[in-house]
């Protein structure tokens, strides 16, 4: 075996405009086996590794900042030596957004990196105008509709990758594969790699904006929230569809005595082949009294979304697939309730949520609570599996009540991340985690949205404040149509990032920020996911800024 030698001098070249944090190295040698690339870049250092696989190939540098000027050491190496190039390349990210309606205001408050789970945190970014969605701008609804981010910040918080999008971003997940799996708000999810390339795209095939070019449809009327992959290959995902209901409840504080004839948006569960064919379906209105309403049934969250004057019944946001049994977790936010269903039957097993209100037929279905500190969750947000069978979900906590019933004001809500166990023969639910227990504990109020993972292998848990609010206010109001007091939409909001040690909740690993100290941007993070590193064949970034932490970018 010969000494490894460049045969031309290594090139860097910036990657694409919509993913201006990565770059690409053009590499020309012969007889090496391995490219190390080392690069400083403000106060971080990281060392990637590539297998040499041609004398003449392009490799994916990821990691880079958006402010400050790279320095990148190229070394070839095989079993008997190595050569390094005399001089370091330089690279400027380009393209990186500079005005702050732009790009998201990143705080970090604490980290602690040796006890966090993974390294980076994936996270779908959205901005939003103050105020109430009837009252909104055409330029206002454009601003909060047609712009979305994904981003990767690393253990310090520092941003690390960006993916720029031209709508409004919702559910985010990795799949196996290492690309990224990421839906937006007109009903279009899409798998995107780490150069930031759509590689596919699925789209609902009724949906009013018409085709996705390049994208596959899905005959549905709507795809919403956050779709999952399943172990099959397959897709699970919410689509909205709507129904005419006679003498429909029209009021949420007398919805017994005011009554009308409505268009209603309920929620159908669909499994969908990488084709498109829509493989399963579960339907709200075949299982659900579409009677049973909750608070936010009248606003006009559907109005803009593909279903004009259409009334909000279940607001499903989030589902997910137990392989263990073959079954289904959905979450609908405006029912106050979990539902596990049978993929088989399309039955419902149990109800995890509030006892009132329910038809006869489904009162068996009630799970009971047990145990100490336990709490209902109320409006909440995308449950998720553990390996132990528990299930996490982020509770908003808000009303804490039914429609008719006195709602409890915004300012004593009890936001969280929580984890329960469901014992099934006896039809029983306990709480095992959360990260409030007492409204102490809680780190933020939050109006819609948010997330939670349980990290197992550090015993760690990120919570996702998506859309939190001002502190010490008692006049947030929370009800759409009354004009006499100021609606939660009108308030200065800003997303929270936390992750807790299980073991004490005042134990804070990592806190991080999004809000414009200025007040004029609300910005939102709508999902998260932390991940060990940001290459999807885990080449794996040393990083050597003083963590000691192996792997990562």
């Amino acid at each position: 075996m010969s000494n490894p030698h460049f045969r031309k001098p290594p090139r860097i070249w910036h990657g694409a405009p919509e993913a201006p944090l990565t770059a690409n190295l053009h590499l020309d040698v012969d007889d090496a086996a391995l490219a190390k690339v080392r690069i400083r870049q403000q106060d971080a250092v990281w060392t990637i590794s590539f297998p040499v696989e041609a004398p003449s190939a392009d490799y994916m540098l990821l990691g880079l900042m958006p402010d400050g000027e790279a320095e990148v050491t190229v070394q070839i190496l095989n079993e008997k030596d190595q050569e390094t190039w005399p001089e370091p390349l330089h690279h400027m990210p380009r393209d990186v957004p500079v005005s702050p309606l732009e790009i998201p205001p990143l705080q970090t408050h604490a980290s602690d990196p040796a006890r966090m789970a993974g390294n980076f945190t994936f996270m779908t970014v959205r901005r939003r105008a103050p105020g109430r969605i009837p009252d909104m701008t055409p330029a206002q609804r454009r601003f909060t509709t047609q712009w979305g981010m994904i981003i990767a910040v690393d253990h310090r918080g520092r941003m690390r990758w960006m993916r720029k999008l031209g709508k409004r971003v919702a559910g985010i997940e990795q799949l196996e594969n290492g690309n990224l799996f990421v839906h937006d708000t007109e009903s279009c999810s899409r798998e995107i790699d780490m150069a930031g390339e759509t590689v596919r795209a699925w789209y609902a095939g009724q949906r009013p904006q018409g085709a996705f070019d390049g994208g596959i449809a899905v005959d549905v009327r709507s795809l919403h929230h956050q779709p999952h992959q399943m172990p099959n290959g397959n897709f699970l995902a919410l689509s909205g569809h709507s129904r005419h209901v006679k003498d429909w409840p029209a009021s949420v504080h007398e919805p017994n005595r005011v009554r009308a004839d409505r268009e209603i948006v309920g929620d159908m569960v669909v499994e969908f082949a990488a084709s498109g064919e829509v493989m399963w379906s579960w339907d709200s209105f075949d299982h659900l009294d579409p009677y049973r309403i909750g608070y936010d049934a009248l606003d006009a969250y559907w109005h803009v979304r593909g279903f004009p004057g259409a009334a909000d019944w279940t607001h499903g946001n989030g589902v997910t697939y137990d392989q263990r049994d073959d079954s289904v977790l959905v979450s609908l936010r405006l029912q106050d309730c979990i539902l596990k269903i049978d993929r088989k039957s399309g039955e419902i097993v149990w109800i995890l949520g509030d006892h009132s209100d329910w038809s006869p037929e489904l009162q068996s279905r009630l799970l009971t609570p047990v145990g100490d500190n336990f709490r209902w969750p109320w409006h909440m947000h995308n449950p998720r599996i553990t390996s132990e069978g528990t299930i996490v979900l982020f509770d908003n906590g808000i009303y804490g009540a039914r429609p008719g019933q006195q709602r409890v004001p915004f300012h004593r809500s009890f936001s969280r991340g929580v984890e329960y166990r469901v014992d099934e023969l006896a039809m029983t639910v306990e709480q095992v985690w959360a990260s409030a227990l007492t409204d102490d504990d809680v780190m933020e109020r939050t109006w819609a949205m948010g997330d939670a993972h349980r990290l197992e292998k550090s015993d760690t848990a990120l919570v996702v404040h998506s859309i939190s609010m001002p502190h010490g206010r008692d006049d947030i109001g929370l009800d759409e149509e009354d004009r006499t007091q100021r609606y939660v939409a009108e308030f200065p909001s800003y997303a929270r990032i936390l992750e807790y040690a299980r073991s004490d909740i005042r134990d804070i690993l990592f806190d991080l920020t999004v809000r414009d100290e200025d007040e004029l941007v609300q910005w939102e993070v709508f999902s998260a996911v932390r991940v060990d590193d940001l290459y999807p064949d885990h080449t794996g970034i040393k990083l050597e800024d003083g963590d000691g932490l192996e792997g990562g970018v």
